[in-house]
């Protein structure tokens, strides 16, 4: 498949990828098109998780961006989620970057296109555009999360023009349920 055939796919699983991270955190999510340059100064300010995947044939990266306040809230407690400090929050948005890129490693491997996961990395205080690499494809998703804007960027770099991808969902492979864990 086309190499830009492939990207667009990509890009409509991690949306779909990331509305089911969210709906599982019990949040009201829904996509929204707001202005980029308004949002530059807010999102500044906001935690950014990272974590790539990639093959010979294809690298992905996931920014994932979240407010504080939505972090708390779904931040798995039992009690007052006033008692949960910054050092727990930072590593709940490495785990929900884990997350969104364990769904989408299920949807690409639906779909033939198998990548291995590295590890997510956690940022402050920096700006997205300080975490982006030239030279790859660049898409911006934002959700409403409970009345709150948060932000999934994916970087997708292909090697070749053309890319192992199908496009109807193959039946056959065995892809691990939703929270399965593979131990080898």
């Amino acid at each position: 498949m086309q190499a830009k055939d492939v990207v667009n796919q990509i890009e409509n699983l991690f949306e779909i990828a990331c509305l089911g991270l969210f709906e599982s955190l019990n949040c009201m999510v829904s996509r929204v098109y707001p202005n980029e340059s308004e949002l530059d100064e807010v999102m500044y300010e906001v935690p950014i998780a990272c974590i790539d995947a990639g093959s010979k044939e294809v690298e992905l990266n996931i920014r994932l961006q979240l407010p504080m306040s939505v972090l708390a809230l779904t931040y798995p407690v039992q009690g007052e989620i006033t008692a949960v400090n910054e050092e727990q929050l930072e590593d709940w948005i490495a785990e929900l970057s884990n997350q969104l890129i364990g769904r989408l490693k299920a949807k690409l491997v639906a779909h033939n296109c198998f990548v291995s996961l590295g590890l997510p990395t956690t940022y402050f205080g920096a700006g997205i555009d300080d975490l982006i690499d030239g030279g790859c494809e660049k898409k911006a998703m934002y959700f409403d999360l409970d009345g709150e804007v948060c932000a999934c960027h994916i970087l997708i770099e292909a090697f070749s023009d053309e890319l192992l991808f199908s496009v109807e969902v193959d039946e056959c492979i065995d892809v691990l349920a939703e929270g399965e864990i593979e131990l080898f």
